[in-house]
């Protein structure tokens, strides 16, 4: 909770608040945080994320939202995001925090909400303040549309009011990094920052390591890094944008973890998931006892045996992978937190 002297000092300054909650908040921070860092001068602006846990944080956060001189709450997504349809399973307690922000949020404030997420949409009611939306969908305020991806990076267009402006990030792929980069730009517009400005300091965006990152691998192979977590949703969309990726002159290999937190239907999702990897990818590596129902999709759907490798600690799968990469390769490597999977990118990384 905020002492006496931190209020005084706030309310002296009234700087602008930027709060990001939702489960794609730590991507939208680090893109918010990009675009103000180039466009935000010597204008004080206190930028946050959080999941609204603590109940001191929602006392906290009332407040700075009702004082601040241009508030905004950006809400991203409160459930998994699905890659070919529009429909988020959200947290009901994580909604209920948010209305009560969206409440507070004084007339000249900013409301921006994840169009696509269906129960996101009803925050808007909640509230007094300027809503923007953002999303896939026809009805977004701001919508991405014709997306494209080759080996050099994602490119996708940004249409609002007519306006419809490029955009292109460098060797990051996934509906995630688009949905970060549509919350800067709804952003950029309660800033007053040039949209065309906006798309030119996103050509050099770097994203966090292990999530859906283009590296260099060894034997002059590259890596799809997508390491860093995984949920059943997450790793159907990165195994389309493995098979999306073409211009490549060797294999697609599949190195997969187990997918926890799935629940009672662990393993009809982890054979879906190797049912897509028998479609799109020449090789299977699996990690984890979960993992060899990936395996089982797999070869159900006819992967043969000879292009499938499981194992159940990752030491001997990294090791093994040394070996059988080969010049031209493109490595998917995904799995749970809880798998460690980056361990498999800094074995096989280039390092020079």
């Amino acid at each position: 909770m905020l002492n006496f002297f931190k209020k005084i000092s706030f309310l002296f300054k009234k700087p602008q608040v930027i709060l990001i909650v939702g489960k794609g908040r730590s991507y939208v921070f680090q893109t918010v945080s990009q675009l103000l860092k180039s466009y935000s001068g010597k204008k004080k602006i206190l930028i946050f994320e959080s999941g609204l846990s603590e109940p001191e944080e929602l006392k906290k956060f009332s407040f700075y939202l009702r004082k601040s001189r241009l508030p905004v709450l950006i809400v991203t997504h409160f459930g998994e995001v699905p890659q070919d349809k529009f429909f988020f399973n959200s947290d009901k307690e994580e909604i209920l925090k948010t209305k009560k922000l969206a409440e507070i949020l004084p007339t000249y404030g900013f409301l921006i909400l994840n169009f696509d997420d269906e129960t996101i949409r009803e925050i808007k009611d909640e509230t007094r303040a300027n809503v923007l939306t953002y999303g896939f969908q026809e009805r977004a305020d701001l919508k991405a549309s014709d997306i494209n991806v080759d080996v050099k990076g994602s490119n996708f267009k940004i249409n609002f009011e007519g306006n419809i402006i490029p955009f292109w990030i460098k060797k990051l792929f996934g509906k995630e990094h688009i949905y970060s980069i549509l919350a800067a730009v709804s952003l950029s517009k309660v800033n007053n920052i040039n949209l065309v400005n906006v798309s030119q300091s996103f050509k050099d965006y770097k994203s966090f390591p292990g999530r859906m990152r283009l590296i260099k691998g060894i034997k002059n192979s590259l890596i799809l890094d997508d390491s860093e977590s995984a949920t059943y949703f997450s790793m159907l969309g990165a195994l389309k944008i493995l098979g999306e990726l073409e211009e490549i002159k060797g294999r697609k290999i599949a190195v997969l973890g187990d997918v926890l937190g799935i629940g009672k239907y662990s393993i009809e999702a982890h054979e879906t998931i190797g049912e897509k990897v028998a479609e799109i990818s020449d090789l299977l590596v699996t990690v984890g006892l979960r993992a060899k129902f990936i395996a089982q999709g797999a070869r159900i759907k006819g992967m043969p045996d000879s292009n499938i490798f499981q194992f159940e600690e990752i030491n001997k799968a990294k090791k093994y992978l040394q070996d059988i990469i080969k010049e031209g390769d493109l490595i998917l490597v995904d799995g749970s937190k809880e798998m460690k999977m980056g361990e498999v990118i800094q074995e096989i990384k280039a390092y020079f």
